[in-house]
């Protein structure tokens, strides 16, 4: 069952990695979609702003320009090396224009891009003669600041003819446009998309473990009933077997046993009889949730230790220690109930190895403390958690070496609970145990 359970976790685990996969993957091809939409609308948005006779206008002018610089050039008035410092003096008034032109052609729909022209190359064509004025990359004109994420628009290659002369230039040049929010614009509109994603893959992780802490459950329930079957099936056989044997031997004439022999004959019974009553009261009073019975009942430390000499007489080896600050007191409580949650304690931690008990009582205006310290062997914080539950042994499976059915801290805690009181308990491995029972006045 351990493995299959273990099998189990393992298909949850990679289902769980598999959905995300896809999940992530389909977030990823919708980011690209939307990506593409927009690329696509900002391209319709610069394609609607060159399309009109004022960008030609601003376009012609730096064309216009260059060409005269071309003429200066060929004349020897200027040089290829002082071109980018003239483009680089008319570009601010280019610029300018430029983003004075888009906010005038901005709509409502538009994204707020920057677009930018780059000059690459100008070969002059004079008398047939080439020559090549620039080549590199060289900022023209800019709307606005130029943001970091800049994607070409478009390359453009024409030819200049001046009608006065045989000069004639090849111009190269690339558009570009820049839009910094596009991922925060991407982001804002799957925002849907992805908060239902999130939720989706939340709620099926908590689906599987809630499923797997159900069957875990379940298990665990098995294997404690299961242990419990076995142990009171042991439990019974004892006690069975004994009166088995001795209802057969009073089955004997009465002239072949001595009269001790028949007085320690229907002792047995007896004994046996009384132990099986108790396993069967001590499952029927787990089956049954106590009542509690408030009338204020008197009690003395004197009738307390009684309760405690009663049960050291079936346990002669136990040192059992008692102290309480008051000779008489009075508890709002069941006297049955109280000597029930005393004596399930004593004999819990006699049965799980000590030998030395510290009992203590203390009364106080608002509660009742009883506190039973051993030096047993002790239970492990995992174990902790669980020794209240029912059927529930420290020693698991068909193990008899300790006595019982899992029911005596059970049952305390009913009882305590019923009267509206806690149980605590402090313990480690090889250390003894502390049980700790407030319960209010």
């Amino acid at each position: 069952m351990k493995r299959k359970i273990m099998l189990l976790i393992g298909a949850c685990i990679f289902t769980v990695i598999a959905l995300t996969s896809i999940q992530g993957y389909f977030i990823y091809n919708t980011y690209q979609l939307n990506e593409k939409e927009i690329n696509t609308a900002i391209k319709k948005q610069i394609a609607r702003l060159e399309d009109t006779e004022e960008w030609e206008n601003l376009n012609n002018t730096w064309a216009a320009r260059s060409k005269e610089y071309s003429k200066q050039y060929l004349k020897g008035d200027v040089t290829k090396q002082n071109f980018i410092q003239y483009l680089s003096s008319n570009k601010d008034s280019l610029s300018a224009a430029m983003n004075t032109y888009m906010k005038k052609m901005a709509e409502p729909e538009d994204y707020d891009i920057d677009y930018s022209i780059y000059l690459n190359s100008i070969i002059v064509i004079n008398n047939k003669k080439t020559d090549t004025l620039f080549k590199g990359k060289a900022l023209i004109l800019a709307n606005d600041t130029l943001k970091k994420n800049q994607i070409l628009s478009s390359i453009g290659r024409w030819e200049i003819q001046d009608s006065d002369t045989e000069l004639s230039m090849i111009v190269k040049s690339e558009r570009y446009y820049g839009f910094d929010k596009l991922q925060q614009t991407i982001i804002s509109k799957m925002a849907g998309l992805l908060l239902f994603s999130v939720v989706l893959m939340v709620f099926v992780v908590f689906l599987y473990y809630m499923s797997l802490k159900n069957l875990i459950t379940q298990k665990r329930i098995a294997d404690i009933k299961t242990d419990f079957v076995n142990n009171i099936t042991h439990e019974f056989q004892t006690p069975l077997a004994t009166m088995d044997i001795a209802i057969k031997t009073l089955q004997r004439k009465d002239k072949q046993m001595s009269p001790e022999h028949y007085t320690n004959t229907l002792s047995m019974i007896a004994r046996q009889n009384e132990r099986l009553q108790k396993l069967f009261r001590q499952v029927t009073e787990a089956s049954v949730m106590p009542i509690a019975n408030k009338d204020i009942i008197q009690v003395t430390d004197e009738e307390i230790k009684d309760m405690i000499d009663d049960f050291k007489l079936s346990k002669p080896n136990a040192v059992i220690e008692f102290s309480c600050q008051k000779e008489a007191f009075s508890i709002p409580m069941d006297r049955f109930h109280f000597n029930t949650i005393l004596i399930n304690l004593l004999d819990n931690a006699v049965k799980y190895g000590a030998d030395k008990i510290e009992t203590d009582l203390k009364i106080t205006d608002k509660s009742i403390i009883l506190s039973v310290k051993d030096n047993g062997k002790g239970i492990s914080t995992q174990e902790q958690v669980s020794i209240f539950d029912k059927f529930y042994r420290v020693e698991k499976g068909n193990i008899h070496n300790s006595k019982g059915l899992g029911l005596g801290l059970f049952y305390i805690k009913q009882l305590v609970e019923t009267y509206s009181g806690n149980i605590r308990v402090v313990s480690a491995e090889a250390k003894g145990s502390l049980f700790i029972i407030t319960i209010p006045v």
